[in-house]
């Protein structure tokens, strides 16, 4: 005599396997899970005395088993998709080994694998996810605390989530702890079944498609990049990869540089191209490209002087259409805001694409970055008079990043700077902040300075204009003696030195 705890798979009938249908054959009781088995398979065996353990207790379900044992009759314990994953088995088995009634396992297809055939997906895309986490939402049954699902989605691996659609708001709540809002996600509902139904979005649609559906009961929520089809290019096949069984020739190398950009030239010429010869000669073995992520520059500068500059997604499509392997993306950015962000989505969208695919982060991005800068302006701003105070403007943002110019500040201040401040054209701490703090000490000059890569529009007209609503023109019906130098960053040797830096650290990563 013997119990089976066989694997009936998702639904299909034909999921089970042979060894599976043979156990089930080969019994003369069945006990199965209810609605969650797929009645054919009791077809495999219908002279058997069968139970549907749904309305049994644990101590119903042994007591048929020890019956059956007591008889020596064989028993198939039938459970959905594999026994293993949410099967309940280990409480049954322990009071079988308690009984001395002997057991075997046999395992079946989950209902993750049937629910990844249904999206024609492949859980272990290339270079998107090599990594497959199994969990669920905590409800009746707890999770421990270091597998919550927000800590799980830190990975931002593959994801299947059982037994939760009941509550995919919360679901959704706690994976955006890890993923983003564009992250793609699907809920197959009784997956492989003749009735099954899929529903596609991302984490921002997915909660509220599903419960439009109805969806309820016996549905797998998926999560992770490798349902985007834009990452469905197996590397394995792609032309420009080159692996231990296939050749592809010299692999080609870039450096793709990002800024806002400017319309300006000359200011240009003294940043933008500064940071990207210095990088350029330091990288010599990388090919230096440039993209901009202002599009109105961007058209501005084609339509006035027929420059052409890629946006970042036309410069890493030309990227991969010419054949390169490996692109580190460096921004120019002044602080992680928004742009940046935006700039980071839209480089993940092509990591199936290169070999390598790297980016790095933004000027002020580590505490070290704050009190190097700050060196960096005690050295740059030039010929500061001991009654002057120094007015840097940064653009501001209203993403949280904003803090970095408060911070800033602090770490000025820390430094022995106490007559430099920080203002934001678009955000705290505005002007008229800053014009407070000034009072209190009793300035009477100013000297106004760009916290910007570039002396551009926001320098040259928001800053030092003549517009009545200008910093300048602010400051001056205040009563101060203004005067300007109007240098970027990007201009100070120590910034260009810095974002090489960065760049060198991510490449040795």
């Amino acid at each position: 005599m013997k119990v089976y705890f066989i694997g009936a798979g998702a639904g299909d009938p034909e999921l089970i396997t042979i060894k599976g249908k043979k156990a089930v054959e080969d019994s003369q009781i069945i006990i199965y899970a209810g609605s969650l088995v797929n009645p054919e398979i009791l077809e495999y065996n219908p002279e058997a005395d069968i139970h549907n353990s749904a309305s049994l207790s644990l101590e119903e379900v042994i007591s048929i088993i020890k019956k059956a044992a007591a008889e020596n009759k064989n028993v198939a314990r039938i459970h959905t998709g594999d026994p293993s994953i949410y099967g309940a088995i280990k409480e049954q088995i322990d009071l079988l080994e308690k009984n001395n009634i002997d057991y075997q396992i046999i395992p079946g297809v989950s209902s993750f694998l049937a629910a990844a055939a249904a999206l024609s997906a492949e859980l272990t895309l290339p270079e998107v996810s090599q990594t497959v986490i199994l969990s669920r939402q905590a409800g009746r049954t707890p999770v421990p605390e270091k597998e919550k699902l927000s800590r799980l989605a830190e990975h931002q691996a593959s994801m299947a989530v059982f037994l939760s659609v009941q509550m995919i708001e919360e679901v959704v709540a706690e994976l955006l702890e890890g993923y983003t809002h564009d992250t793609p996600a699907a809920v197959v509902a009784k997956a492989s079944w003749p009735d099954e139904s899929i529903i596609r979005g991302t984490l921002a649609d997915i909660a509220y498609k599903v419960k439009s559906a109805g969806i309820k009961k016996t549905a797998l929520i998926m999560v992770g990049d490798f349902l985007d089809p834009e990452y469905a290019k197996s590397k394995l096949y792609d032309k420009n990869f080159a692996h231990e069984y296939r050749s592809a020739g010299a692999e080609k190398k870039a450096i793709l540089v990002v800024s806002f950009g400017t319309s300006y030239h000359e200011t240009r010429e003294k940043t933008i191209q500064a940071c990207e010869r210095k990088i350029a000669k330091r990288f010599p073995e990388y090919d230096l490209k440039r993209a901009f992520t202002s599009q109105m520059i961007i058209n501005k500068l084609q339509k006035r002087d027929e420059i052409i500059i890629d946006n970042p997604e036309i410069a890493l499509k030309k990227l991969y259409e010419e054949g390169y392997q490996e692109v580190v993306v460096q921004p120019l950015h002044i602080i992680n805001g928004s742009e940046l962000h935006e700039l980071i989505r839209t480089v993940k969208t092509f990591k199936n694409n290169f070999r390598t695919l790297k980016w790095g982060n933004a000027l002020l991005s580590k505490t070290d970055d704050y009190f190097e800068l700050a060196e960096i302006l005690k050295n740059e701003i030039e010929n500061v008079q001991p009654d002057q105070a120094v007015v840097l403007m940064g653009h501001g943002s209203s993403h949280a990043a904003n803090s970095d110019y408060a911070a800033l500040d602090y770490v000025l201040k820390e430094r022995g700077m106490e007559n430099y401040y920080v203002g934001a054209v678009e955000g705290y701490p505005e002007i008229e902040v800053v014009i407070e703090q000034l009072e209190k000490k009793n300035y009477n000059k100013v000297k106004l300075a760009p916290l910007m890569l570039v002396a551009g529009d926001h320098a040259q007209n928001d800053m030092a204009g003549e517009a009545n609503d200008s910093w300048k023109n602010i400051l001056e019906n205040a009563g101060y003696e203004v005067e300007i130098q109007l240098k970027g960053l990007g201009e100070y040797d120590g910034v260009q030195n810095k974002y090489t830096e960065k760049l060198n650290k991510l490449l040795s990563e």
